[in-house]
């Protein structure tokens, strides 16, 4: 929801691919797989014989680091929604008797907005200060990839939009969420079963 790639700027786009590269390549390196799935009930150590399970763990992490649940929730919210896409796209492409590089071909390539002299100059321009003192003809030619990059994921967003609008896709991913306790004696407002609680924090002077 909060990511837009038409807003991101070269520069960004740039180190934050270098950044996954270099992710990429050492969890390659480094990635194990598990003898077996844990679940919430798996026991992850005991202490004089009483049992601390993954869902302790978790639930812990959960009331002192939500960050570390909110950056797990976006990219299983990215991958699911490339997984939607993906679907949305092979059951267009079977619809209409064609491949999906065919339907990709007409409903998006053949759409590409085409990226202007004129477009790449005034990027160049807005983001002189960004680009380390490069001149215009050494970034010339990776600002307008970037750009062409650019307007082929809006084609592409624009057409799943649309297929979306005529499929019924429902999402069931929940996002991370810390239970809210008030404390008895406080000034409340509204049922007391209400789905959401706001909680107003005010420092009289």
């Amino acid at each position: 929801m909060r990511f837009n790639p038409c807003r991101h700027s070269f520069v960004a786009a740039v180190s934050s691919l270098a950044l996954v590269a270099a992710c990429g390549n050492a969890s390659q390196s480094q990635t194990q797989t598990p003898s077996a799935q844990q679940s919430d009930d798996t026991v992850v150590a005991t202490v004089g014989g009483r049992p601390i399970s993954l869902g302790d763990v978790d639930q812990k992490l959960l009331e002192t680091n939500i960050s570390v649940f909110q950056e797990l929730y976006n990219a299983r919210r990215a991958v699911l929604g490339e997984l939607v896409a993906e679907m949305l796209l092979s059951a267009e492409a079977e619809s209409r008797g064609v491949t999906q590089d065919e339907l990709i071909a007409e409903e998006i390539s053949s759409r590409i907005a085409p990226v202007s002299e004129a477009e790449v100059q005034a990027f160049y321009d807005q983001n002189r200060a960004r680009l380390g003192g490069q001149t215009f003809d050494q970034i010339e030619s990776q600002i307008r990839e970037f750009m062409v990059a650019r307007n082929e994921q809006a084609a592409r967003q624009s057409f799943i939009d649309g297929l979306r609008a005529e499929t019924e896709v429902a999402i069931a991913l929940d996002a991370p969420r810390v239970p809210v306790v008030v404390a008895s004696g406080e000034r409340i407002k509204g049922a007391e079963d209400a789905k959401i609680t706001i909680v107003e924090y005010s420092d009289f002077q």
